[in-house]
């Protein structure tokens, strides 16, 4: 049976539908601005971002309070879970005296619970929030911070980001009539 026959038959399966670009063009054009992310040392481990009851892990409240960075939320599948880990969202926090990665990480799980203006928050966290793991890069240098959300979301146009950040945008958008 053909895959697409499945899906047609069992309608529930396409609230799961999430579009993946896969471009390696764009990885390339980004290449040199994501570089510094290459190197896994600078990130975090896996953190899962809710505890079996539902409430934020202590390993998510404990994240620093003291500095900025960037995040990445990922969706991690029960088959393989070794490999199995999809690319969610992409955000940053600056290092200020009100923002950090940790104040930023707890905010998500009370905008999940309500609608906002950024609709895809609450449908990432309706169907996958006990699957939500979370990674981070520390860093106290605000542009840095800035610059490197907006590379990687160039780069990887992850399916739960809203926005393409507009200093990065590659092409003009085309009318479409």
């Amino acid at each position: 049976m053909k895959i697409s026959a499945y899906l047609q038959k069992y309608d529930q399966t396409k609230l799961f539908d999430v579009t993946y670009y896969l471009d390696p063009e764009r990885w390339k054009l980004c290449h040199e601005a994501t570089a510094q992310f290459l190197n896994e040392e600078g990130w975090s481990d896996y953190i899962k971002y809710l505890d079996e009851n539902g409430n934020l892990s202590m390993d998510v409240r404990n994240i620093t309070k003291e500095h900025g960075g960037i995040y990445i939320f990922f969706i991690q599948g029960d088959t393989l879970p070794f490999c199995e880990k999809y690319l969610a969202y992409i955000g940053r926090a600056q290092s200020t005296e009100n923002q950090s990665v940790g104040k930023r990480l707890c905010e998500y799980l009370r905008e999940s619970q309500k609608e906002s203006s950024r609709p895809l928050i609450p449908r990432l966290f309706r169907y996958w929030k006990d699957k939500l793991y979370v990674k981070y890069y520390q860093s106290d240098d605000n542009n840095f911070i800035i610059n490197g959300e907006s590379a990687l979301i160039k780069s990887i146009l992850p399916p739960f980001n809203d926005d393409m950040p507009e200093s990065i945008v590659l092409k003009e958008p085309q009318k479409a009539f």
